[in-house]
Order: C-alpha cells, then sequence, then structure tokens
C-alpha cells in the first residue's frame, strides 16, 4: 500500500471556500486532539520502553518487550482511523500490518522488528507525536482566541458601555480617554478583522491536519 499522493480537497479551497467545507470543523477539532493524542503515545512509549529494556535481562520481560512494540502500529492505526473520520484521509487497511504467526517466538520476533513500520511508529511516538501535538495546540488556541476576542470586542464594549456591569479595565480605560465616534470605528474594525482572521484560522487548521493525517499514513506503510 502507498500514500495517496493526491491534493486533499481542502488544501486547495479559496480564502473564504473554507467556510463551506464541513470538514474544515472536523479538521480544527481535529488539530486539537492531536495533543492529548501525542502526549498519550509519549507517556506510554517513554515510561514502557526504558522500563522493558532495563528489565530484558530477565528472560520473562522478553515476551513483554515484543507485546510492546507489537502494539505500536496497532496504535497507530487506531489513530489513523479517527483520522480518516475526521479529516478524510484514508490508512492502511487492518490486514496490513505487521503480523507474522510463522516460527519461534524469537523467530516471530525478529522479524517483526525488521518492519519498517514499528520502527517509525516508534519514532512518532517517541519523537514527533507530542511536539507536534503541543505546536498545534499552542498556535491554534492563540488563532482562535485572538478571532474570538476580535469578534465578540463590539458586544463587550456595547454591554459596558450601556450596562457599566462588567469590570473590563481596558474598555473603561478607552471610554474615559477616547471619544464616542472614534470608538465606534475602532469596534467595527476589530469585529470585520476577527471575522477575516476566522478563514484563516481555519486554513491554517485543515494542513496542520493533512500534514498530521499524511505523518500517520507514512508510519503505516512499508
Amino acid at each position: 500500500m502507498t500514500v495517496e499522493d493526491s491534493l486533499h480537497e481542502l488544501e486547495t479551497a479559496s480564502y473564504f471556500g473554507v467556510l463551506r467545507y464541513p470538514r474544515s470543523y472536523t479538521n480544527l477539532l481535529y488539530v486539537f486532539l492531536t495533543f492529548p493524542i501525542g502526549l498519550t503515545f509519549f507517556i506510554y512509549t517513554w515510561v514502557c520502553l526504558p522500563l522493558f529494556i532495563g528489565l530484558s535481562v530477565f528472560v520473562i520481560v522478553l515476551p513483554i518487550l515484543y507485546l510492546f512494540l507489537w502494539t505500536l502500529p496497532r496504535l497507530v492505526l487506531v489513530i489513523g482511523y479517527l483520522t480518516e473520520l475526521f479529516v478524510g484521509l484514508p490508512v492502511p487497511i487492518k490486514d496490513d500490518i505487521p503480523k507474522e504467526i510463522v516460527g519461534s517466538f524469537f523467530t516471530k520476533a525478529l522479524n517483526a522488528l525488521k518492519d519498517k513500520r514499528i520502527g517509525k511508529s516508534l519514532v512518532y511516538s517517541m519523537f514527533l507525536a507530542l511536539p507536534y501535538g503541543t505546536f498545534v495546540f499552542s498556535i491554534m488556541t492563540f488563532l482562535l482566541s485572538l478571532s474570538g476576542a476580535l469578534i465578540a470586542m463590539p458586544i463587550v464594549f456595547a454591554v459596558q458601555y450601556t450596562q457599566s456591569i462588567l469590570p473590563v479595565d481596558w474598555i473603561d480605560w478607552m471610554i474615559a480617554h477616547i471619544s464616542l465616534g472614534g470608538l465606534i470605528p475602532i469596534m467595527i474594525v476589530a469585529f470585520l478583522l476577527g471575522i477575516g482572521l476566522f478563514p484563516v484560522v481555519l486554513q491554517i487548521s485543515n494542513k496542520l491536519a493533512i500534514f498530521h493525517a499524511r505523518m500517520l499514513q507514512n508510519a503505516l506503510v512499508k
């Protein structure tokens, strides 16, 4: 099986065109899931692998070490199914995941470890999943918060100006130092900037989600 090389439909979507694709919003949710996914893989690999390697002098631990390595591509495959659901990129079928059933235990273990998918899944789990998830979570949280804050600014300002019930210091300062004629254009510009920034958020989340999906694809093919 090879990784799909054709462009995803959202990679060629226009600036405002991303707003009409339902998958743009599932991608937005998906990129926020990359952080807990990455954290789970990081803890699983960095706790289990050193522990089992350290205890591998005891022969009884070797089957557990093999079982740990055997689970890695299958765990990545589970996330691959989630990726297929949210992002829409296919993943290798279950039968394509290595499963050696011929020979002794050590023969099967050796043959399994020769499969590149185990090594790539290990590299993804130990070194890529958490840093990528942290980066994506941070940048998307910032951009989404910025867009939401700009859109909400006129509403918050109107409530504070008319009711004075919200303890918003920066609005109180603006009301005290800027005339109403100057504040209204500022609020309008802030609102329009927030609206204009939201397609940017979707464009970025689409690209980050698709990149992560293809990273998983590559981890699951020979």
